[in-house]
């Protein structure tokens, strides 16, 4: 046999090399874990994965119309992260009663322009006051950004005139 002695293997520091590297490699592999997992964090889940039981009701359906989302509905698309905003309502939510709106609906029934036929009212109740005021007439039709004459001149090189059509 051999005359070596036999024992515990021991170190000159307090520090055991070995341990001290597998700790600094457990450090790192965890550091590397955690900044993967935050990678995975900033990245949105697709809604096939978040609604996996819709998903596969929808594959199984035939793949038909995409689903909607119960609160807000929203369609969700398989693809892309649907992040619900929460109940939408559906209806109007002006705080008036029924009673209210109709009231209002009802008032508006007489409200129509009459000022062509009451000089009384002010606005359009006289064109022809209107016209010598500011030397432009309401019955001009504007075509493309140009007035009617601009557009005849532009399309026949001259404004044409009754005669014109005649024979």
């Amino acid at each position: 046999m051999s005359d070596r002695p036999k024992g515990v293997v021991t170190y000159k520091s307090p520090v055991n090399p070995i341990a001290e590297e597998a700790k600094q490699h457990q450090r790192q592999e965890q550091e590397r874990l955690a900044a993967e997992r935050a990678k995975r964090a900033e990245r949105p889940v697709p809604n096939r994965i978040c609604y996996a039981e819709l998903y596969e009701q929808w594959v199984a359906n035939g793949r038909g119309k995409l689903p909607k989302c119960n609160r807000c509905r929203a369609t969700l698309r398989w693809e892309e992260n649907h992040v619900c905003p929460g109940f939408i309502p559906k209806y109007r939510t002006d705080g008036l009663s029924r009673d209210e709106r109709m009231e209002k609906r009802k008032a508006g029934w007489d409200d129509w322009d009459d000022d062509q036929c009451d000089p009384t009212t002010p606005g359009d109740a006289d064109p022809m006051r209107h016209e010598a005021e500011t030397s432009e007439t309401r019955d001009q039709v504007v075509i493309e950004g140009m007035t009617e004459e601009e557009y005849l001149m532009k399309k026949f090189g001259y404004i044409p005139s009754l005669e014109d059509f005649e024979e």
